[in-house]
């Protein structure tokens, strides 16, 4: 039996991460109590763009939704086009500096949070024995888990990766299920999954469709680097990392390969033609495709995001088992309930109310 865990922004909202929707809020708040915890000139230019080409006053700020940013900054990019007077080159900056705004709020949060993640690392802990059972040749065989991602944060990357360097003797890795290589290049903790099978261990799978903070992409050969426990896609907009294959590769050009980070952000025209991100989107629909459990972990399945809806509805097997984790009051519940049934029809789907951290201290 196979069971794909699909996690949304709730599965972190107990260990401290913000809601999509209060990321805005959140930054304003941080701000305002600090203005050193952002760069003031990106500040400037995300609240000038919101304030003076959306036309929104001071008191909604906190209620404008991250869709409504980005969209029309993205649409204008993919049609070359300006926006009330905003050049394209500029159009490109402005976004970058939402994009660190958002990105900075977030790291902020956690830094900040005094939750605990004690759930966080026995889900690690549950997911990397079970998937222990694949080492030497037992790939072939058996593969009871995998889980499919919709946020950024490093919460759950982090924790695998200490369950793996644990005292338990494991031979594993962090899978992303895509072509991976190590920020550090002495660093042989940070191989792709396939390599790690080959070599007799076993990959934790973890598929983060929206990119993750801890990945930076070359923009010539497209490998993506990664490193835990460091948010690099947040650090600033000018790294001076060079992807070292192409500078070996290409000698004459040495330095001038600049990684940048490459996040899917919250947008209605989200741009998955990037070839590391189609093949994440491929692989978690064969993973979808062989569930015989699907559990939805703080994932709301928004309207928003049809591409994630459209995978489900053409992935998921009629026999596969339905199981909706999330944090609902009573008086809440049947809306809920209405929203997942309309989606997945005829499916007998299994609620739990009591949220994630809950749910997750309950698996054996």
């Amino acid at each position: 039996m196979k069971t794909v865990y699909i996690l949304g922004a709730g599965f972190s909202v107990e260990a401290g991460a913000p809601t999509q929707s209060a990321i805005i809020r959140e930054a304003f708040r941080l701000h305002k109590s600090n203005l050193a915890n952002f760069e003031q000139n990106k500040f400037e230019e995300f609240t000038c763009f919101i304030e003076q080409q959306l036309n929104i006053s001071e008191d909604m700020f906190s209620n404008i939704d991250l869709e409504d940013i980005f969209t029309p900054l993205d649409r204008c990019l993919a049609e070359s086009s300006q926006f009330r007077g905003i050049s394209l080159d500029k159009i490109m900056k402005v976004r970058e500096s939402v994009f660190y705004v958002v990105g900075r709020t977030i790291q902020l949060l956690l830094n900040e949070t005094t939750k605990t993640k004690d759930y966080i690392d026995h889900f690690a802990n549950y997911l990397t024995r079970e998937s222990s059972i694949r080492a030497g040749v037992e790939y072939k065989r058996k593969d009871p888990v995998s889980v499919i991602s919709t946020n950024w944060d490093i919460l759950l990357d982090n924790s695998i990766y200490k369950s793996l360097h644990s005292n338990n003797g494991y031979n594993g890795v962090v899978d992303y299920c895509c072509y991976i290589s190590s920020r550090d290049e002495n660093d042989d903790t940070v191989v792709p999954g396939l390599e790690k099978l080959g070599q007799g261990g076993f990959n934790v799978k973890l598929l983060k469709l929206h990119g993750s903070l801890n990945w930076l992409q070359c923009p010539r050969c497209a490998r993506l680097y990664a490193k835990f426990f460091e948010k690099d896609a947040m650090r600033n907009f000018e790294n001076s990392t060079s992807c070292r294959h192409c500078d070996k590769n290409f000698p004459e050009e040495h330095g001038r390969h600049k990684l940048y980070p490459n996040l899917i952000m919250p947008t209605y025209l989200k741009d998955l033609s990037n070839p590391q991100y189609r093949i994440v989107w491929q692989n978690a629909g064969i993973e979808i495709s062989e569930a015989d459990e699907i559990v939805f972990i703080g994932y709301s399945l928004p309207y928003a995001d049809f591409e994630m809806r459209q995978l489900l509805s053409r992935m998921t097997r009629k026999s596969a088992r339905i199981h909706v984790v999330d944090y609902r009051s009573v008086e809440n519940r049947a809306e809920l309930m209405s929203h997942w049934s309309k989606f997945f029809g005829k499916r007998e789907i299994k609620f739990s109310f009591d949220g994630a951290k809950s749910f997750i201290n309950s698996l054996q």
